[in-house]
């Protein structure tokens, strides 16, 4: 309970205090990557330090795959979802600006919509076709001006029994990287789920374990699997995710 008493502080620090210290300075800067890399590092540290009240630690493999990407390019990251805890991970990752695609149910909180939208993420209507496909040239616009933007093609959080148990990758959004020739970082993460989802509203420490798979863009990818980017890209998460429990059961056994 500890845990989840100081996370909640911290949100709301953030969200009140912090919003006041650091939004005025943020709001000066016009051009949209420049704010965007401004906003970035101040997330990052409080995303950081919720991690760090909530017992979280991570170690990740490939890393190397995203330093060797110049930080000017903007990339298609992609991963497997189980938790808020996922965004929080990922933010603490990314080396460059960097915006994810989210439900529109985010803007009810204003603070935090706002500061969502000083990193560059996009808010999405799932069931509103139209605004979808606006969100998706979007992207693609921030793409092309060196922007990366983190994905969950599964459109939600998965609640299945491994993270294996993944859905359907939504090919819509890989016309991301199809219309912008951009890199798709795949990102696979062990028991995130275990931090709150699990027990929800408890926070409870966890060691997660985190992959960064080697970059690809479309045009790497077989002919006959181009129609089917999403599987393509879906697979080789779930790989890398066995690849990462393989490695685990090494470790306990060693």
């Amino acid at each position: 309970m500890l845990h989840t008493i100081a996370v909640i502080s911290l949100i709301i620090f953030f969200l009140t205090i912090g919003d006041m210290m650091y939004r005025g300075r943020i709001e000066k800067i016009e051009d949209r990557r420049e704010r965007s890399a401004a906003a970035v590092p101040l997330v990052q540290g409080i995303l950081r330090k919720i991690l760090n009240v909530s017992g979280v630690t991570y170690e990740v493999e490939g890393m190397e795959n995203l330093t060797s990407i110049p930080k000017e390019e903007g990339v298609m990251f992609v991963g497997n979802h189980r938790s808020y805890y996922d965004v929080l991970i990922a933010y603490s990752l990314v080396d460059r600006p960097t915006g994810f695609i989210a439900k529109s149910e985010m803007r009810k909180i204003k603070p935090l919509a706002r500061w969502m939208e000083y990193v560059s993420c996009l808010m999405i209507e799932r069931n509103n076709l139209k605004q979808s496909l606006k969100v998706i040239i979007t992207a693609i616009k921030y793409v092309n001006l060196g922007i990366s933007m983190w994905i969950y093609p599964e459109g939600t959080r998965s609640d299945g029994e491994s993270e294996e148990d993944m859905l359907p990758f939504k090919e819509g959004s890989f016309k991301i990287a199809e219309k912008s020739n951009c890199k798709i970082v795949p990102v696979s993460m062990l028991h995130t789920r275990d931090i709150l989802e699990a027990h929800f509203p408890i926070v409870k420490p966890q060691h997660v374990k985190v992959k960064i798979g080697k970059p690809i863009t479309v045009s790497e990818i077989p002919e006959d699997m181009r129609k089917h980017v999403g599987a393509y890209v879906r697979d080789i998460v779930i790989e890398n995710i066995k690849d990462l429990k393989a490695k685990e059961q090494e470790e306990k056994k060693a």
